[in-house]
C-alpha cells in the first residue's frame, strides 16, 4: 500500500478497526462511472484472502469465474440465504465493457 501511497511505510499500517467479511456482505455500494446506479457486495469462493484484502471487483461479463459465481448466486437460493443476498442483488444482466473474438459478454460466450 505504500507504493500506492495509502501508508508511509511499506508494511506499517494504522489498523482503525476490525470487521468480519461476512459482515459486509449484501451491503448496497455506489460504483463511480458504473452503470447500475447501486452495486452490492458479494461472496466470491475462487479469491484468496491471503493477498491483499480479499475484494475484488467482479465483472461477469468478462471473467468466467465471476460470471460463474453470479450464476451460482442466482441458481441457489440457499447460497444466497447463507449470506444474506437477495435474489434482486444478482438479477441484472452482465454489462459488456470489451469486445474480444468472443464477442462483447467473453466470459457467458466461454462458460
Amino acid at each position: 500500500m505504500a507504493f500506492q501511497e495509502y501508508t508511509k511505510e511499506n508494511e506499517k499500517i494504522n489498523v482503525i478497526d476490525k470487521i468480519k467479511g461476512t459482515d459486509l456482505m449484501g451491503l448496497p455500494l455506489s460504483a463511480p462511472h458504473a452503470v447500475h446506479k447501486i452495486v452490492y457486495t458479494l461472496p466470491m469462493m475462487t479469491i484468496s484472502m491471503k493477498k491483499g484484502t480479499g475484494v475484488v471487483t467482479c465483472v461477469p461479463s468478462d471473467s468466467p469465474d465471476d460470471w460463474m459465481a453470479t450464476q451460482d448466486l442466482r441458481n441457489k437460493k440457499a447460497l444466497r440465504e447463507k449470506f444474506g443476498i437477495t435474489e434482486e442483488m444478482v438479477a441484472p444482466d452482465p454489462v459488456p465493457l470489451i469486445k474480444t473474438s468472443h464477442g462483447e459478454l467473453t466470459a457467458v460466450t466461454l462458460c
